[in-house]
């Protein structure tokens, strides 16, 4: 218990400082090179390999980004989601206008091109569909967890559409990620503060997540695009349960 103790008692005050660091790279480096986008990519790289090294996570990953810029469609599970896969090129995430006011993690999130939603108001939904075909045209993939929150599972929560209508109008292609951690109590859910969530779960030595990144494809149907990302990402998220319960039963 007390090298778990320990642990938690580095690693998030060490995570925050990462954060703040890193987002003052990224301050930097915009006035340095005027928001030059691999530039900016390359640093968000290095600080994802920081945080899984800080945090002890382990990412086991089955399947390859593509190229290409294209919508990246996760299922939702915590917090850590948006730092398991170093996309290959530039990217811009959507998440809830509520994670911007986050002290520190917010602020460092605006610095790469975050694209904040207030689901509750038309106007805004309009505003980041707007934001999302300019990000896409200018070579950006978007990162987005059409769930809309976090969930346990392994079930799939149902995938909000917009996204899917955005990807059939302007043929953006679609690239499914399906993401399991060992231990389901990871999620964030059910209204947990952060710091107490945070301490339980990188107390422990690593933290081991399954992710696997299915084909990308394109289509003229937002409904179909919808079903065929949800039905993958279901059956992995399945596949990949089975994995960590196989291992825990041998």
């Amino acid at each position: 218990m007390i090298f778990r103790f320990l642990r938690s008692s580095y690693r998030i005050p060490g995570f925050l400082l990462l954060c703040s660091y890193y987002g003052l790279g990224m301050v930097r480096v915009k006035r340095r090179t005027g928001q030059d986008p691999k530039a900016m990519h390359d640093l968000f790289l290095r600080f994802i390999a920081s945080v899984h090294r800080l945090m002890g996570i382990r990412v086991f990953q089955e399947g390859e980004l593509p190229e290409e810029a294209s919508i990246l469609m996760g299922n939702h599970r915590s917090y850590v989601d948006a730092v398991l896969v170093p996309a290959k090129r530039p990217v811009a995430f959507v998440a809830r206008i509520e994670s911007k006011s986050w002290p520190i993690i917010g602020w460092s999130a605006n610095t790469l091109h975050t694209i904040w939603v207030q689901r509750k108001s038309k106007e805004s939904r309009k505003h980041t569909r707007e934001q999302v075909k300019h990000r896409l045209r200018d070579g950006f993939g978007i990162v987005i967890f059409p769930e809309g929150t976090t969930h346990k599972g392994p079930e799939l929560l149902e995938y909000r559409p917009s996204m899917f209508y955005i990807s059939a109008e302007g043929g953006f292609p679609i690239t499914p990620i399906a993401i399991e951690y060992r231990d389901r109590d990871v999620a964030w859910v059910n209204q947990q503060m952060f710091i107490p969530h945070a301490w339980k779960h990188f107390g422990k030595k690593h933290m081991d997540v399954r992710v696997s990144i299915g084909k990308t494809f394109t289509g003229s149907d937002g409904q179909a695009l919808l079903d065929e990302a949800h039905n993958w990402t279901q059956q992995e998220v399945y596949r990949l349960r089975k994995l960590w319960d196989a291992e825990k039963g041998q």
